[in-house]
């Protein structure tokens, strides 16, 4: 292994064991439930490592850290609660396998429900365009970044933006009775 590599991960545990504590403190007190501020904050260090912006060359002093962990915390928070999350493959799961999904503890009439909606949204999906249907499942399902969308798809920027947009504005409008009321009523 790399002496880089080896700088990169001990600045990154570094980081985690000074920054965790307080952004997970920021998120829990926002998101209510200790476990989805866990998994918000393990998502807040992936995004800040995969950034890239803090490398051996440019590390910055502990408080724009903080700031920089804090401010991709709040964004993911604000992500949270401005969407509703359809479904969310599993990490690494290459197809969009639905019925994967777990119902914990669903009552019948939940399991059906549930059911009809994969069946619902697979339906949707096949009737997307290819590059609809592909940003959809990058964007929505996945929760990948519009810059990680332009990467793997080779679309520029405002092509992701355009994409993903019709394509969540597609499916709301195909599987509209499955969404809470709040969401039907809109325009």
């Amino acid at each position: 292994m790399t002496e880089a590599i080896e700088q990169d991960r001990g600045f990154w545990r570094a980081a985690y064991q000074s920054h965790a504590p307080a952004v997970l403190a920021f998120l829990q007190h926002r998101l209510g439930r200790r476990e989805d501020a866990e998994d918000l904050l393990q998502e807040t260090f992936v995004r800040a490592i995969r950034s890239g912006s803090f490398d051996g060359d440019r590390l910055f002093d502990g408080d724009n850290l903080r700031a920089y962990l804090l401010r991709i915390a709040h964004n993911l928070w604000v992500n949270v609660r401005r969407r509703p999350r359809l479904v969310v493959p599993a990490a690494g799961e290459g197809d969009t396998s639905f019925a994967e999904v777990p119902a914990a503890a669903a009552s019948p009439e939940q399991e059906a429900s549930w059911s009809a909606f994969r069946e619902e949204l697979r339906r949707v999906l096949a009737g997307l365009s290819e590059p609809h249907r592909r940003a959809f499942e990058l964007g929505a399902l996945e929760q990948r970044s519009y810059g990680e969308i332009a990467q793997i798809t080779g679309w520029s920027l405002p092509q992701v933006k355009v994409n993903l947009y019709r394509a969540r504005k597609r499916v709301i409008e195909e599987l509209r009775e499955h969404f809470p009321q709040a969401v039907r009523s809109r325009p």
